[in-house]
């Protein structure tokens, strides 16, 4: 697993759906009636992956990413999960908020039992998607995350002072987060978070927790990516908290 700071992002949408293998692809619906049998809440939305302009992974290259992102269901992407991501020259993209507080804690999301990600512990976000894209075709990340922070916890990224962005690439998984201190301490944006939650229909969060130290994110049961973030954030060797 890399973690690459990030000064600029260019990803564009081109047309055409992941190139999955055919067998694959007729695998999809009928392992999406299994997948929504075990769990009627999950939906098949559409998520965008990405590749490097040409083909194959894109890489940052001196804190430029430029990438090519393509359309698909998220049915499609479940089963490429499942199967454990072979090689297909695209990569899974997603966006997430690094929540720092006032007190140098991280918060985390622990992801509620009707998601597909159950029980899992990582900073909010979510996949690029369609409403990622702007008129011009770039995609906005920073969109993405704000979008998804608001939906996840209720918080605006426009409270916050933003810092830099780094994307995190793990195989055939590439994300990117964007630092974000909030004026409260913990315990306050923890309170904030769980009245938001409680008023939510449709939530996706079952709870969030507050992390001060790696053996801290361990004891959580934070997932891979989310442990190499709280790594180099607490080692000072990304986001260095004011």
């Amino acid at each position: 697993m890399e973690i690459v700071p990030v000064d600029r992002i260019d990803i564009r949408r081109v047309e055409g759906g992941w190139p999955l293998p055919p067998e694959q692809r007729a695998a999809v619906a009928a392992y999406w009636r299994e997948a929504t049998r075990a769990n009627p809440h999950l939906w098949d939305g559409r998520i965008l992956g990405l590749s490097a302009p040409g083909g194959g992974m894109p890489r940052v290259v001196d804190g430029v990413l430029q990438a090519e992102a393509r359309e698909d269901a998220y049915s499609a992407f479940m089963l490429w999960r499942h199967l454990g991501f072979p090689e297909i020259g695209i990569c899974h993209a997603f966006g997430w908020a690094l929540i720092v507080s006032a007190d140098g804690a991280l918060i985390f999301g622990v992801m509620g039992p009707e998601t597909a990600n159950a029980g899992r512990v990582y900073p909010p976000g979510g996949s690029l998607e369609p409403r990622d894209v702007l008129p011009d075709g770039r995609v906005d990340v920073s969109h993405c995350i704000a979008l998804e922070l608001k939906e996840e916890t209720g918080l605006s990224a426009s409270e916050a002072a933003t810092g830099g962005m780094v994307a995190v690439v793990d195989g055939a998984r590439m994300s990117f987060g964007q630092l974000l201190e909030f004026a409260e301490d913990a315990d306050a944006l923890l309170a904030r978070i769980r009245r938001n939650l409680d008023a939510q229909e449709h939530r996706e969060l079952a709870d969030v927790v507050a992390v001060r130290s790696l053996a801290q994110a361990e004891r959580a049961g934070a997932v891979p990516h989310a442990l190499a973030v709280a790594e180099a954030f607490f080692e000072g060797r990304i986001f260095k908290h004011r």
